[in-house]
């Protein structure tokens, strides 16, 4: 005997795809592969975008080729870990491989920047934020913290020539206090920094940081004093007399803030202005 199962359809419902799919293709091109829930990429996931030539930005960009994300998604968004891959042809150039919320760099993670650079640290809303140390093209290193995608913080910058900074950095220049070693001259620059340039500064030779045995180029002459404490006993003698006057009333000083509020006023009115030797 033959059973038959009734089935209920209901038009009105959307059906939502959950599970596994070997291959989704995407209408405007590139195609999805992995984990589904209610419709979106939910889980592990390999994304892969449609293959656009420089002509598709404008000519602002180069970006030639496909991006292929593999890693972990959650609710049709990029989060957890995964990679980001850029690929031309038959090369496949890694762009960045890290932590990801909300569709967004956040977390640890590595990147590699189309200028030969390198940065590994902490991102946060797919900008460089917190600690992290990134290696330049012309053999510079960074270690230190980021504020927004700029060196903001303590840090310390490695040059290529074998000479650093230590110190302050504010929106990506050397700002504020920080000691520059110049190695090669064994000398020690220490003050204060604005925009990568020394406002004010103290140079001191160190034998112990040359790198090579040749004079320094620019010695400082050794500056000894005699007397030392007779000079500071008669420096601050000019000062004394100041420190003994005796402090005024209050309401003297409440007096005198009245007559300098009511200057501005006099000025307008010569003939009702009076001269005065009162010293105020």
């Amino acid at each position: 005997m033959n059973t038959c199962v009734k089935r209920y359809f209901c038009p009105n419902k959307p059906v939502k795809s959950t599970g596994c799919r070997s291959a989704f293709y995407y209408p405007k091109g590139g195609s999805y592969s992995g984990y589904w829930l209610d419709n979106q990429n939910h889980g592990w996931g390999v994304k892969t975008s449609a293959e656009r030539d420089a002509s598709y930005y404008a000519e602002k960009k180069e970006p030639q080729g496909q991006l292929i994300y593999k890693g972990m998604w959650r609710r049709g968004k990029r989060h957890g870990f995964g990679s980001m891959i850029r690929k031309r042809g038959t090369d496949l150039q890694t762009i960045y491989s890290g932590e990801w919320s909300d569709d967004m760099k956040c977390g640890l993670g590595k990147q590699f920047f189309p200028d030969n650079c390198v940065y590994f640290g902490e991102w946060q809303r797919n900008r460089r934020h917190g600690l992290g140390i990134q290696w330049y093209g012309n053999g510079n290193i960074y270690v230190g913290e980021w504020e927004t995608g700029f060196k903001h913080g303590l840090g310390v910058l490695f040059y290529a020539d074998g000479n650093r900074y230590e110190g302050h950095f504010a929106r990506g220049f050397k700002n504020g206090e920080g000691v520059f070693y110049h190695t090669h001259r064994g000398q020690i620059q220490k003050g204060m920094w604005e925009n990568d340039n020394a406002r004010t500064s103290l140079m001191q030779d160190e034998a112990k940081i040359r790198r090579n045995d040749a004079a320094t180029p620019y010695p400082i002459p050794p500056n000894r004093l005699k007397y030392p404490n007779e000079i500071i006993h008669d420096l601050f003698q000019e000062f004394k007399p100041h420190g003994e006057k005796p402090h005024r009333r209050f309401n003297d000083m409440v007096s005198l803030e009245f007559v300098r509020h009511q200057r501005q006023f006099a000025s307008f009115e010569e003939r009702f202005a009076t001269a005065s030797g009162l010293v105020l």
